[in-house]
């Protein structure tokens, strides 16, 4: 078949050309910026195009199918969800009916309906139109709506990769909300088989990946792929979580939004999940998926020490905290201590609270960095630090142009814990590789 794959230069366009070719099918691919060549086609619904046109170009490209993979998370000034997920596609499907396209595929989003809450979401509104303006032709169509899609060239996943990598993680409210993650191979190989179908396939289809897990535990799925170990998961209440995705929709990127915490608050799991009956098994786990194509997160900070620097860096914070513990107990006149937190603040009994509190939180900081360190550890080093700096540049603004830099010198001290925090390993289990073939070559099934 020759088949026309609108939106090639997407993760989910780039998938599935690629599985059509490695089951022997011609691709045309459609994007925008493509030139007009034998195999490639510009298309920008941005741009009107009359259903007759749309006619003329599948008929001279002799198109026997239309997977439409154009997609985009957040509108910008070039491109609106009315022209690109509504009116385009809608031009496109009527061109198709017209020249005789045998098959059209329409990949939507799972969570498209016709409640309340959908209908408010414009982004899961206007998938919802494109779905209608394809059933109201007379061409052979089928919508698939997938769950999260992650994968090589998923801009999501890479986002998911990097809040995954960070040492603290935050959650939207608990991280309870309920996902189906599907990869963009099998997601594509299901498209194929579509395609491929002799039967009529209209109608619609929720994909989901082979387990549903929560948004906490997608995240640890993450870092266990990244060779990363424990976190320190931040609940953050869900109004906050709206206002930093309406903040962040003024910065240079098209994952994060409003749109974007909708849909996690909904969860994402399909009601009926179809990638069973259409590839024929079971889809992979997420943790398979992510074992067979490593996540690639847009910043990368993974950090691998030896065992020799570890420990160095170890006994060096370790030494740092217990010296000043015992320094400040037992030398209390000659260290000055008592002068310096009666300068903050804590004199009298409050100065000896103080320097109890502060030499009983030092000493435990360096035996557990010692002991046992994990990320709430680390966590608390940088607290400390940063707190003890802060008090002392406020009261004492003189130690902040020192020529010995007794402030600054700190700055250094909370790298060297962030090195060892983001280096921080956890013992797991081996990941299998999943028992039904590389996911590398979409479209074809390894048997084992």
């Amino acid at each position: 078949m020759r088949v026309l794959v609108c939106g090639a230069s997407g993760c989910v366009g780039r998938a599935v050309s690629r599985a059509l070719r490695s089951r022997g099918h011609q691709v045309v691919e459609g994007a925008r910026g493509l030139e007009e060549a034998r195999h490639t086609m510009p298309i920008d619904f941005m741009v009107p195009v009359p259903p007759t046109a749309w006619a003329r170009r599948l008929r001279d490209r002799h198109v026997d199918a239309v997977v439409n993979c154009v997609g985009i998370l957040m509108p910008t000034r070039g491109q609106t969800f009315e022209r690109v997920h509504t009116a385009g596609p809608a031009e496109l499907f009527r061109g198709a009916a017209i020249a005789g396209v045998a098959r059209v595929v329409q990949v939507s989003a799972l969570g498209v309906g016709d409640d309340a809450e959908s209908l408010a979401t414009p982004y899961l509104h206007s998938k919802l139109l494109a779905e209608e303006a394809l059933a109201a032709t007379a061409v052979d169509g089928a919508v698939v709506r997938p769950s999260l899609v992650y994968g090589p060239g998923s801009q999501s996943a890479a986002l998911f990769a990097t809040l995954a990598s960070l040492p603290v993680v935050s959650l939207p409210g608990l991280g309870s909300q309920r996902l189906q993650p599907i990869h963009v191979y099998e997601l594509a190989e299901a498209i194929v088989r579509l395609v491929e179908r002799d039967e009529p396939v209209r109608g619609v289809f929720e994909l989901g990946g082979g387990d549903t897990v929560t948004y906490r535990e997608m995240l640890a799925s993450y870092r266990a792929a990244l060779g990363l170990g424990g976190a320190v998961w931040l609940p953050v209440p869900m109004p906050l979580m709206a206002f930093g995705a309406w903040l962040a929709e003024a910065l240079p990127q098209r994952v994060f939004c409003r749109d974007t915490v909708r849909l996690l608050g909904r969860g994402l799991v399909p009601t009926g999940n179809a990638m069973a009956v259409l590839l024929g098994r079971t889809p992979s786990t997420l943790a398979h998926g992510l074992a067979t194509t490593a996540p690639e997160p847009l910043v990368d900070l993974r950090v691998v020490l030896s065992p020799a620097v570890t420990w160095l860096l170890r006994g060096a914070l370790a030494f740092m905290w217990i010296y000043t513990a015992l320094i400040s107990i037992l030398l209390q006149q000659d260290s000055g201590v008592m002068t310096l937190l009666a300068r903050c603040g804590f004199a009298g009994d409050a100065g000896t609270v103080a320097l109890v509190g502060s030499c009983t939180l030092n000493t435990g900081l360096g035996l557990v960095l010692l002991w046992r360190p994990s990320p709430w550890v680390y966590a608390v080093q940088c607290g400390a630090v940063m707190g003890y700096t802060a008090t002392a540049a406020y009261h004492m603004p003189e130690l902040t142009i020192d020529h010995c830099g007794p402030l600054v010198k700190n700055l250094p001290v909370l790298a060297a814990i962030a090195v060892l925090w983001l280096g921080h390993r956890e013992t797991r289990a081996r990941i299998p590789t999943p028992a039904w073939g590389r996911l590398d070559n979409p479209g074809r099934r390894v048997n084992t």
